[in-house]
């Protein structure tokens, strides 16, 4: 199991509202210090990738809109961890431009790039940018492949995908990881876990519980077997809250609350992924997946391990149960909501320092090293 970190910048308090006026807990410059604080810790206790994501226009859910400016900083002040967007917004972007980026990305982090791609996931995003939503699943289908043959091949003579059309490409600057970085997809719906393992791309899922956990596992590789017979399976990976704390006690002190507090903001994170009181054509089984998260008690999230939490051997308990169900990367949400920096940064470190460690020794004898890249 390698392990990876979800930073999903936030400055309020609870970290997951919509709609209505907030006030911050942290100044916007706090928490993008703080950001680029725990990127470098990660670094340094041996974490394997970090993760930034990407969303517009609501300072209260999150406030990098550019996760490839935050990889740029980092990538001359860290050595080993790799970094990564989770996920660029593909209609958001012309094709070329993004194919661009992400070879100078990896020109900067010396190969340390991986690249996750989606189609976004909230209505106001999308208007922001004048993408209209029904569009989104088109969009992303045209951009993908062209995205992957710039990567692959250099440059095109000419191309045509979706609404973008030219020619006499030549990418520059000359490619790093060849022959491109690792990609990812994020999916919540079995017609992503599918299209995922069938674009032969990574896959990262959310907030799953022990059973949906195995059960999109099990599509996930049989569906690449499918897709790709006798090739190695992409890695599986799974993102959720986590806080390591030396004690129970402390952690239920430091972070139920915080945590609780975001599983309560549910009703309100599902009218940012809808915007509306109906579901969006296309987006059905997002906002039964974000009902169905958010209306847990705190205590079954820990139970049903859709939250990791405790102390270091009990989150290395739960972490072995994430790799019975077919696991191979964990990607931990370590700053959520109005937790305090400093208690963040712990839990990090006993994480990489003990937990990681733990999980890898114990999975060592029986398991195969995750797949670094995707075909």
């Amino acid at each position: 199991m390698r392990f990876s970190v979800y930073d999903i910048t936030s400055s309020t308090s609870d970290g997951a509202s919509a709609w209505r006026p907030v006030d911050n807990k942290f100044p916007h410059s706090a928490a993008y210090q703080h950001s680029l604080e725990q990127a470098r810790i990660a670094d340094e206790v041996g974490i394997d990738i970090y993760f930034f994501t990407e969303h517009h226009s609501n300072a209260g859910f999150q406030i990098v809109p550019s996760p490839h400016l935050m990889i740029a900083a980092l990538s001359q002040t860290t050595s080993n961890v790799r970094l990564g967007a989770m996920t660029l917004n593909l209609p958001l972007y012309h094709p070329v431009r993004a194919a661009e980026e992400i070879r100078m990305l990896d020109l900067l982090t010396n190969g340390r790039l991986e690249i996750g791609l989606g189609r976004g996931l909230a209505g106001h995003e999308q208007a922001g940018f004048g993408v209209q939503r029904a569009d989104s699943e088109s969009l992303f289908d045209a951009a993908f492949p062209l995205i992957k043959q710039l990567l692959t091949d250099g440059g095109v003579a000419s191309y045509a995908a979706g609404p973008w059309q030219g020619e006499g490409v030549t990418l520059v600057p000359e490619a790093t990881q060849t022959p491109h970085p690792p990609m990812w997809m994020a999916g919540i719906s079995e017609k992503s876990i599918r299209k995922a393992a069938r674009l032969g791309v990574n896959l990262c899922t959310a907030f799953l519980d022990a059973d949906d956990t195995a059960r999109t596992a099990a599509i996930y590789r049989d569906e690449w077997q499918a897709a790709h017979p006798g090739t190695p399976t992409g890695s599986y990976g799974t993102m959720q809250h986590i806080f390591v704390a030396e004690t129970e006690a402390e952690a239920r002190k430091l972070a139920q609350p915080h945590l609780a507090a975001w599983l309560g903001a549910g009703h309100e994170a599902s009218v940012m992924i809808n915007q509306s009181t109906t579901v969006d054509k296309g987006y059905e089984d997002h906002k039964a997946w974000f009902d169905k998260i958010t209306s847990l008690p705190f205590q079954e999230a820990v139970e049903n391990h859709r939250i990791i939490f405790g102390t270091p051997d009990q989150c290395v308990a739960q972490l072995l149960e994430k790799a019975k169900a077919g696991v191979d990367m964990f990607q931990g949400w370590f700053q959520f909501g109005g937790l305090d920096f400093e208690a963040s940064n712990r839990s990090m470190r006993l994480f990489g320092e003990h937990v990681a460690p733990a999980v890898k020794a114990a999975l060592a004898p029986d398991t195969a090293p995750a797949q670094p890249a995707a075909i």
